[in-house]
C-alpha cells in the first residue's frame, strides 16, 4: 500500500499574473514579491500613509516610506488577489494574510516577499496545511489535510513529506515512520482497521527487507520482503 504523494509547490518560476488565481497546491508562489513604487518620485520621501491606484489597474492603501510600501497596508491586485498585512522595502514581510479569488487563503509569516515561518493554508470552509513554510514551500514541522480525507502530520522538506510522520488515511489505516520523496522509507509501522500490523523496513511505499506481519487472530510472519511480497527466509508462528 503506498501513501500518495504530497503536492509539491513551485519553486520561484515565473508566474503569470492570471495564474495567481489558481489553487495554492497546483501554484503556490505568487512572483511578485517585489512591487513599484506608490508614488511619483519627484514627491517629497517620507513615512505617510495613502491610497495609490495603480496604472495596471491595482490599487494600495497603507502606509509608505520614500514611495515604497512599508509599515501595514493592503494591496489589491486587478485579478481579485488580496494581501493584506506588514512591508518591508516593498515586500511582504512580518505578518499578513494572502487571499486568491477562489477562496484559498494564506494567514501567518513572510519574508523578502515569500510565505515564511510559520503559517495556514485553508480552502473554504476547511484546513488544509498548518504548520511551517520555507520560501513558499511546506518545510518544518507540519499538519496536510488532503482532498481525499487523508492525513500527514510530521516532518516536511521542501514541500513534500521527508522524515518522521504519520500518515492516516481516510479509512482509518495508519503509518508511523520515516517518509522520503512522500512514501513510506525507512523503518516504520503501518496499522489496519483489521487490527493487522506490519513493523519493518520500507522502500518507496511497499514492504522491503526485514520485518514482522502479525495477523490480528492467526499468528505472525517474521521474515524478508521484496517490493511488498515476501521473499526469501521467514517463518511464521
Amino acid at each position: 500500500m503506498s501513501v500518495p504523494v504530497a503536492l509539491a509547490v513551485g519553486k520561484g518560476e515565473t508566474i503569470l499574473s492570471a495564474d495567481r488565481t489558481k489553487s495554492l497546491d497546483a501554484l503556490f508562489l505568487n512572483s511578485r514579491n517585489n512591487f513599484p513604487e506608490v508614488a511619483n518620485s519627484d514627491e517629497a520621501p517620507g513615512f505617510r500613509s495613502r491610497e495609490i491606484i495603480l496604472l495596471n489597474g491595482d490599487t494600495y492603501s497603507g502606509t509608505s516610506l520614500a514611495n515604497t510600501t512599508e509599515g501595514s497596508g493592503k494591496y489589491v491586485w486587478a485579478d481579485g488577489c488580496i494581501y493584506e498585512g506588514e512591508w518591508r522595502r516593498g515586500m511582504r514581510h512580518g505578518h499578513g494574510k494572502l487571499q486568491w479569488p477562489s477562496g484559498a487563503v494564506y494567514e501567518g509569516e513572510f519574508s523578502g516577499g515569500y510565505m515564511h515561518g510559520t503559517g495556514t493554508y485553508s480552502l473554504p470552509g476547511r484546513l488544509t496545511y498548518k504548520g511551517r513554510w520555507r520560501l513558499s514551500l511546506k518545510h518544518g514541522l507540519g499538519y496536510q489535510v488532503y482532498t481525499n480525507g487523508d492525513t500527514f502530520e510530521g516532518s516536511w522538506i521542501q514541500g513534500t513529506p521527508e522524515g518522521p510522520g504519520k500518515y492516516t488515511w481516510a479509512d482509518g489505516n495508519f503509518y508511523i515512520g520515516n517518509m522520503k520523496g512522500g512514501k513510506m522509507s525507512g523503518k516504520g509501522t503501518l496499522t489496519w482497521t483489521s487490527g493487522d500490523m506490519f513493523e519493518g523496513c520500507w522502500l518507496d511505499g511497499m514492504m522491503h527487507g526485514f520485518g514482522v506481519y502479525t495477523w490480528k487472530d492467526s499468528g505472525f510472519y517474521v521474515g524478508t520482503w521484496t517490493h511488498g511480497l515476501k521473499d526469501g527466509k521467514g517463518v511464521f508462528y
